[in-house]
């Protein structure tokens, strides 16, 4: 039964590297200190707004394995003590696995390891301080997964010493391995980091948006070709992690997910379309698809009238499969499938 996740962060929580680009306390958020008071209250708080509803506690935003063991212990108990609460997931380094770990992990009902790859390019992991090799996160992942877990896999796009096709790279690698679930962030200047001292010295120059959402969109669609759940793109807009607040530069969009899957979309259609001057162009997409399909300020649909010599694009938003999209081109028919997206 798919439960509804509860998300508790414990930011920078057990980490034993400050990597050049984090700051988890902004990223997250999270302005409290980690204890089990906070925590049991702040779950007591997520319970209470499904009241009897099952849910995935989610330790976010730390590196739960390296905690002390007897805080980890503290924390995977006091998540045992709610009835509702029907399995745990947990957020940590590949350098922080090990076959004991694995094992302690089991005993307390942990159905989900997300493992903060970044890349798989060790001169970019240099770089950017995080200590650990792409030949740890393979060990990782290769126990992870003889544990029988569910892994997740996260994926950061335009960090130092990266390329557009490193990044795209990592993501083939990945799905060799065959991970559940993923996340893609493009990388961020974020305050009171180190990457934003190298920024300030023109040391690192990140991704313009164009070019993230670009990547990102790649990104996607290899994990989606290769049946990898995708369940972030981008992080989510809080009040520092916004618009004039704690990102200094970088590819930050408070709709960056919903770009990327434009993106993929305007690709499919271009892609499934290879005739020019068509006389007639007729779409018909679901409502809840509608915005991803037109783009950000009618983006897609002013590309596809300049590619295909229209004056106009006719949308009918009242398909009735959430999967694909349907066009008529001229004489053509074409289903465009979205299913993942």
């Amino acid at each position: 039964m798919k439960c509804r996740i509860l998300p508790i962060f414990i930011p920078q929580y057990g980490c034993p590297f400050k990597c050049i680009f984090c700051n988890q306390k902004i990223i997250s958020g999270e302005k409290e200190d980690v204890t089990v008071q906070r925590i049991k209250r702040q779950i007591e708080e997520g319970l209470s707004k499904n009241k009897g509803e099952d849910v995935e506690l989610a330790y976010y935003g730390g590196n739960f394995t390296a905690i002390d063991i007897k805080m980890q212990q503290k924390l995977l108990e006091l998540a045992r003590s709610f009835e509702n609460i029907k399995s745990i997931r947990i957020s940590t380094r590949p350098d922080c696995i090990d076959k004991e770990i694995l094992g302690f992990l089991k005993d307390y009902n942990v159905k989900t390891v997300e493992l903060g790859i970044q890349s798989m390019f060790d001169d970019v992991l240099e770089a950017s301080k995080r200590g650990h090799t792409a030949k740890d996160s393979v060990k990782a992942i290769e126990l992870i997964k003889s544990f029988d877990f569910l892994l997740g896999v996260q994926l950061m796009v335009g960090l130092p010493n990266s390329t557009p096709e490193k990044d795209i790279k990592s993501a083939e690698i990945l799905c060799r391995y065959q991970p559940n679930i993923a996340r893609i962030y493009p990388t961020l200047v974020i305050e009171d980091t180190y990457l934003a001292e190298m920024y300030q010295k023109g040391e690192y120059q990140p991704l313009s948006l164009e070019d993230a959402v670009l990547i990102s969109s790649q990104i996607k669609e290899i994990f989606i070709d290769n049946s990898v759940k995708v369940i972030r793109v981008g992080l989510q807009p809080t009040e520092e992690i916004n618009y004039n607040a704690k990102v200094i530069a970088g590819p930050f969009h408070p709709s960056f997910g919903e770009l990327v899957d434009s993106e993929i979309i305007f690709r499919r259609i271009k892609n499934a379309l290879l005739q020019k001057n068509l006389e007639y162009f007729e779409i018909f997409v679901h409502p809840k698809n509608f915005s991803r399909l037109v783009g950000q300020k009618k983006r897609n649909i002013e590309r596809l009238k300049e590619m295909y010599n229209l004056d106009a694009i006719k949308i009918i938003n009242e398909y009735e499969d959430t999967d694909t999209i349907r066009i008529l081109a001229g004489e053509k028919e074409v289903i465009i499938d979205i299913k993942g997206l």
